[in-house]
């Protein structure tokens, strides 16, 4: 009996502090976390879009490997045929660079190039032989002989060709690399300024002409005459304002690769049937950076002008040849 008193004596103490601890665990308040503050919302960072603005130039080289034309100075026609070596020996000045400009969809482009060449060759003749019996003089027999003869002319020229228009693209912007199908198509309307001088001089080829007397007895006389003569004319200049309308066009064969062309007309014979240009260019080009492109087409050039008046004053010239230009994307 001793034994189980004390054991249900311990089990008493036991349940007593069990129960102390319970009640003890409950009056104590329990720790809340601190909640935690929301992090603060930050919005996304807006990505500027693409700028409505964008531009091109281009420099660029026209070599024609064939400029045929005539120059009229007092009444005076002189036609010219040049090969491209023909071109460059007397070349004097060149300059050339076009470039555009575009807000969205609208926008202005220019085209300014000036040439200068003095002292190209022309012809007025094959040449030319007279051979006539002047008959009897005082019993004597008068001949007069003209040998063949050639007139040429050396020909100088200026011509400024300034363009500024007005254009609406359709289609996408132009860029140097896009993917294959992009294209666009530029038409524009403008004014076209086109400067010509002109000079002309003449030169007469061939052995003098030779006069020969023949008497009763057969005794003759030869009379020769100069050898060579030269006559210069005055100058022809005149500057036209031309109105102007012209389209352009591109699209992308691969990344990298594009066809492009363009064609243009200015003057219409508005005031006179002679006072017309116009170009025609095809070609490709090729990125050679993400900005940069080299272009390589064929142009076509013509230039006419004329005083209308007597004696006419007039000059006109066709070009044809290569056109190689660098062009750059801003």
């Amino acid at each position: 009996m001793p034994h189980s008193r004390t054991a249900a004596t311990a089990t008493v103490t036991a349940l007593t502090v069990l129960a102390g601890l319970a009640t003890a665990a409950k009056a104590e308040p329990q720790a809340v976390p601190a909640a935690t503050p929301p992090a603060p919302t930050v919005a996304p960072e807006a990505s500027p879009g693409p700028s409505p603005w964008a531009g091109t130039v281009e420099l660029y080289g026209f070599a024609p490997l064939r400029t045929s034309g005539t120059a009229t100075i007092n009444g005076l026609s002189a036609d010219f045929d040049l090969g491209l070596g023909q071109v460059l020996r007397p070349l004097t000045g060149i300059a050339t660079v076009r470039g555009s400009v575009e807000h969205g969809r609208i926008g202005l482009l220019t085209d300014l190039s000036y040439l200068s060449i003095q002292g190209a060759e022309g012809r007025t003749s094959n040449g030319f032989q007279l051979s006539r019996s002047l008959g009897p003089l005082g019993g004597s027999t008068a001949n007069l002989t003209i040998p063949p003869r050639t007139l040429t002319a050396s020909i100088g020229s200026i011509q400024g060709v300034y363009d500024l228009a007005l254009r609406y693209r359709f289609g996408d912007r132009e860029t140097a690399v896009a993917r294959p199908g992009r294209f666009s198509v530029i038409p524009y309307a403008g004014v076209r300024l086109v400067n010509l001088q002109s000079n002309l001089g003449l030169e007469l080829q061939g052995a003098g002409s030779n006069l020969t007397l023949t008497g009763p007895r057969g005794r003759s006389i030869g009379l020769d005459g100069p050898a060579r003569s030269f006559t210069r004319y005055g100058d022809f200049g005149t500057t036209l304002v031309q109105p102007l309308l012209g389209t352009q066009a591109m699209v992308f064969l691969s990344p990298r690769l594009r066809l492009f062309a363009r064609g243009d007309i200015g003057g219409f014979g508005i005031d006179n049937p002679n006072n017309v240009s116009w170009n025609a260019q095809a070609g490709l080009g090729y990125a050679i950076g993400n900005s940069t492109q080299l272009n390589l087409s064929w142009r076509l050039l013509h230039l006419g002008a004329s005083n209308g008046a007597t004696p006419q004053n007039a000059y006109v010239v066709n070009e044809n040849g290569l056109e190689v230009g660098v062009k750059f994307f801003f």
